[in-house]
């Protein structure tokens, strides 16, 4: 009896292990699905604890089988009327589906919080789907898209997005897609963090008015919502970091403080500064204070024109007008520095295109580049000027540093700051006269840009990177205004040279001339002696020329060398920067396009509705798709009459394609009414994963450790006037 319960034993163990295999293989473990059996899932256990949910379709089809958005919706307390003053009076946190798999524990409790409070305003939870693709080009058919199109105009909403499956460290993202975030949202979601014991990094920095300039790195999820100036904030949040309870301690605090606040002020050029583990906020008003005062200050130290046009002048005034005669020498500097970056544009592609494929080095080499030829311009300036004073540059080097405070304060007000440093290194210089405490300034003007140019490398992709490394004649015209300030130190540098040359051959020309006429009352006996000493003369005045061009030499090979040094240093640290920090938020899959179909097929068949034609695309991919693209062109303008699905021109010639969010059914049909005068062409492209496929079928040699997807293509030629079935 025994002997028998124990075999009983064995097998419902055996039978349960397998059970769970099965159900592992049928894709019933949460953590491997998608599409739309995501959202099922994730629907039904919202349901199943009581949750009241409702589902959004992302797209308009006949078949209810592709993944939606989920909705939560707390309303405002019954009672509380939304506050007149509040300019914004939804609150939406969105998660993608995929994350909140692990965190129902906490979304729960955090509902039930919320429909308790007495909030003044309403909350939505929205709950995405297709927002974590690993292949690039369907942004338009995420849930967050979807999701951003429907809310636009139509009441005030402010935007809380969650990534909780960050890698590396907790972030705040607040600016995307040519839009920075209003302080406001910024300052609660940051408050919120720190009230939980944690110090979020805010990405971008001290420079977030670059956002605006679509040089920092977008996030495809928040540019939804910027885009459409709804105020958003990403939190790439890293589970590592969190303590039990303090998620929803997080959230909980963020609604606290905005139930708070009704005076809601958009600015978007504030810079946050992190001193002692704290966030502190330049905001725009402190700004454009500090820029008026430094107008002021720079009024009266550069513009001396109220004393210029006295009868009795100063020195200072002598010099400010000779000085104000060679103002043409900045736009000349200006122009031929653009002209210097263009030309060192052709070996820089030459070395990205063939040995170098660092960005940053590339643009340190034009850089370089562009100072090795305004050095040979400079070399000819004071060759044909050789009479401009030592306070003429300096007075040039004050007004062009001035200039570009002017020039980048007008492009965003944020900008300030940089070239306000730039200015002051640059006036603290003007007081000093030894060559090489000169140089030793004009490395320190450099720290600030790069400054600059770390956190842009740090917070961009390759692809933003390379338009300033490429640039078109205009964006070098406002890099060359830039970097205009550090090429007339050089050049004063240079002066400085040239006026000891020339000092020191005075002095031996004075020396000779005092020798000559002592030699004039000494014997004859003596001529020869005199004769050694002329030629001696002669040779020092030799070397005093050979002084300058080997001066000149020293200074632009040491310009260089550094140069390269600290571009291979920033390099260096840029690269532990992404290994330990920065979190990529970039596509991982890599497409390659497959030898022959193995898996996609598709047909159609027309039939007669009350005199027209009814066109049906079947499509088959038998196996689990990631992505599905159907594109119809034909000899018209118009290749379709009249659709209920999602499309759009896909910016060819008359070719439109409909749209389906990713991870679509493996059977589904496309209808439409089509133009059956014409020949058209349905060109349907299928994205499979490469695991599919036996080894050897697609060629990887490449060595990547991207994930890699095939792209499988199917074509249908439809005669004009056709009917049935093909």
């Amino acid at each position: 009896m025994k002997f028998r319960r124990l075999i009983i034993s064995i097998f419902s163990f055996l039978f349960l292990i397998s059970s769970f295999h099965a159900q592992a293989a049928d894709g019933m473990d949460p953590h491997f699905l998608k599409g739309r059996s995501l959202s099922d899932y994730v629907y039904n256990e919202l349901t199943s604890r009581g949750i009241s949910a409702r589902q959004m379709a992302l797209c308009r089809t006949q078949e209810d089988n592709f993944p939606y958005n989920i909705s939560i919706r707390i309303k405002s307390t019954e009672g509380f009327e939304i506050h007149k003053e509040r300019q914004y009076s939804t609150v939406v946190f969105i998660f993608n589906q995929e994350d909140i798999i692990d965190q129902f524990s906490f979304l729960e409790p955090f509902i039930l919080w919320g429909q308790e409070q007495n909030f003044d305003f309403n909350i939505n939870i929205i709950l995405t789907a297709c927002d974590k693709s690993q292949i690039a080009g369907n942004d338009k058919m995420t849930g967050t898209e979807i999701y951003a199109e429907i809310i636009q105009g139509t009441e005030s909403y402010c935007v809380l997005y969650s990534n909780l499956d960050a890698k590396k460290i907790t972030t705040l993202t607040p600016g995307s897609g040519k839009q920075v975030c209003p302080l406001w949202l910024v300052d609660i979601t940051n408050s919120s963090f720190e009230k939980n014991g944690i110090n979020p990094q805010i990405k971008g920095s001290f420079y977030l008015s670059l956002y605006k300039l679509d040089i920092l790195r977008s996030s495809r999820i928040l540019s939804s919502f910027l885009t459409r100036d709804i105020p958003a904030v990403e939190m790439n949040i890293k589970k590592d970091q969190l303590k039990e309870n303090q998620l929803i301690n997080i959230y909980q605090d963020f609604l606290k403080a905005f139930s708070e606040r009704t005076n809601f002020q958009n600015d978007t050029h504030y810079i946050p500064v992190d001193l002692f583990g704290n966030h502190f906020w330049i905001t725009e008003n402190i700004t454009i204070t500090m820029l008026l005062i430094l107008i002021t200050l720079s009024l009266v130290f550069i513009c001396d024109l109220g004393f210029i046009f006295r009868k009795g002048h100063s020195m200072r005034t002598l010099r400010t007008k000779r000085a104000i005669k060679t103002l043409y020498l900045v736009p000349i500097t200006i122009i031929i520095l653009t002209v210097c970056l263009q030309l060192a544009q052709f070996p820089a592609r030459l070395l990205y295109n063939n040995i170098l494929r660092n960005p940053i080095a590339v643009l340190g080499i034009k850089v370089i580049l562009s100072f090795t030829l305004i050095s040979l311009f400079f070399l000819l300036e004071l060759k044909f000027h050789k009479n401009v004073g030592s306070y003429t540059y300096e007075y040039l080097l004050r007004l062009s540093s001035l200039l570009n405070v002017f020039i980048f304060s007008a492009i965003d007000i944020s900008l300030f700051y940089l070239f306000a440093v730039i200015y002051i290194i640059i006036t603290i210089s003007l007081h000093i006269k030894n060559s090489i405490a000169l140089y030793i300034f004009f490395l320190l003007s450099l720290i600030p840009y790069f400054q600059l140019i770390f956190a842009i490398s740090t917070h961009s992709t390759m692809t933003q990177i390379l338009p300033l490394i490429f640039a078109n004649p205009l964006y070098n015209l406002i890099l060359s205004c830039a970097i205009t300030p550090l090429s007339i130190i050089l050049l004063r540098i240079y002066s400085r040279l040239i006026h000891k040359n020339k000092d020191a051959s005075k002095k031996t020309k004075k020396l000779s001339v005092s020798e000559n006429n002592t030699n004039e009352n000494l014997p004859s006996a003596q001529d020869n002696q005199n004769s050694s000493n002329e030629n001696n003369i002669a040779e020092l005045q030799k070397k005093l020329k050979k002084r300058f061009p080997r001066y000149y030499a020293l200074i632009l090979v040491l310009t260089v060398g550094i140069f390269i040094g600290l571009i291979f240093g920033a390099t260096k640290l840029i690269q532990k920067t992404f290994k330990n920090k920065v979190e990529f938020g970039t596509f991982s899959g890599r497409v390659i396009d497959a030898p022959q179909s193995q898996f996609l097929s598709a047909s159609y068949s027309d039939s007669n509705y009350y005199g027209g034609t009814i066109r049906q695309i079947k499509i088959n991919t038998n196996k689990p798709a990631t992505r599905v693209e159907v594109f119809v062109s034909g000899e018209s303008e118009n290749p379709i009459y009249y659709t209920t699905y999602n499309f759009t021109p896909s910016g060819k010639k008359n070719q439109i394609q409909f749209d389906f969010p990713d991870y679509p059914p493996e059977k589904f049909t496309v209808t439409y009414t089509p133009d059956n005068s014409a020949i058209s062409i349905v060109d349907i492209y299928a994205y499979y994963d490469s695991d599919y496929y036996p080894e050897g079928f697609i060629e990887n040699n490449t060595g990547s450790r991207r994930k890699i997807f095939v792209k499988e293509k199917s074509s249908l030629l439809i005669s004009a006037s056709s009917t049935g079935l093909k």
